[in-house]
């Protein structure tokens, strides 16, 4: 396994952690959606450990993206639902 799939890997494997979208898990490390979706399919990514960095950090989880986001926290107020 080269390191393009070992990162593919390690990606899928923390946004089905959180079970989030391709799109929003772009969206928290502030990548296009198509630049993550070549990641998970192996294309590689020009700064890996950057990523890996910003994958294991708690400060960058989906779930507390999510929490903190003033977006989410409207969608919450409007529907009375909990992300």
């Amino acid at each position: 396994m080269n390191e393009n799939e070992k990162l593919a890997q390690e990606v899928k494997a923390w946004r089905a952690k959180g079970g989030f979208t391709a799109e929003a898990a772009a969206k928290v490390l502030g990548i296009p959606k198509r630049t993550f979706e070549g990641i998970e399919q192996g294309r590689g990514f020009p700064y890996p450990v950057l990523l890996r960095v910003a994958i294991e950090s708690e400060a960058l989880s989906l779930q507390a993206m999510l929490e903190t986001s003033p977006r989410v926290e409207h969608r919450r107020q409007k529907s009375g639902r909990s992300v």
